[in-house]
């Protein structure tokens, strides 16, 4: 007699392909610390009046409010990495959707976050020669390096192009294609970038709020429901 066997039949499983790289918690602390970090260097600079034009003016209120100063490039220059991480964890949300859009909007950030740290480096090594009681002329001349073509393409070009395109590519293909993102959130980030690389802050009012909001928002996104969107489950 011949019995059948009515045992379910396992089938093997394709192992899945996504990857992510790297935790949702190392995705959202990039995120926030990295938009905080970006958004307090400005406050503090408004704190000091703004940065003078004159190198002599610079070391006066360098020498006046040395703390004051410091914190301001070191917040610049410290959040810089984890603003490289925070773009990342964005592009690689928006690769699930647009693989190419999100590799292009991530290479340009990450390419504009090596400029702007090179940018961040400078302004603390001439700030080391302002405090330096006799680096007013090194001081000087760090200053005036910012004229000069071959460090303008190596460093302020990628800077520029980078963070620009990179954001635009990033946020329009957000709002594009949602990559279940919230699309205030891009919003935010598209007009912060506008402000930001044109009119700048009006009075008291920075357009780095609305790229530290945009963050924190898709922080949250990223970690509720356990990282359920980062891993895409």
């Amino acid at each position: 007699m011949t019995t059948i066997d009515t045992r379910p039949v396992e089938t093997p499983t394709m192992p899945d392909r996504r990857t992510v790289p790297f935790s949702a918690g190392l995705a959202a602390a990039g995120l926030v610390l990295g938009s905080a970090g970006n958004t307090l260097q400005p406050l503090l600079g408004q704190v000091l009046g703004g940065r003078p034009d004159e190198v002599a003016e610079q070391i006066r209120v360098a020498g006046e409010h040395e703390a004051l100063v410091t914190a301001t490039s070191l917040s610049g220059t410290i959040a810089v990495p984890f603003m490289a991480i925070g773009f990342i964890a964005a592009a690689h949300l928006l690769a699930r959707r647009a693989r190419r859009t999100g590799i292009v909007a991530g290479t340009l950030l990450v390419l504009g976050m090596f400029g702007f740290m090179a940018v961040q480096t400078a302004e603390l090594i001439q700030l080391t020669a302002m405090l330096d009681p006799d680096g007013a002329a090194a001081a000087t001349y760090l200053h005036g390096m910012d004229s000069q073509p071959l460090l303008a393409i190596l460093f302020g070009a990628p800077f520029m192009l980078g963070c620009v395109l990179g954001m635009l590519t990033l946020t329009i293909g957000l709002l594009v294609t949602g990559a279940g993102v919230p699309r205030w959130i891009p919003a935010a980030w598209l007009l912060f970038i506008l402000l930001d690389f044109s009119i700048g802050g009006v009075g008291p009012v920075d357009p780095h709020w609305l790229y530290f909001a945009g963050a924190v928002g898709l922080a949250h996104h990223v970690l509720r429901d356990g990282g359920r969107a980062w891993r895409n489950a």
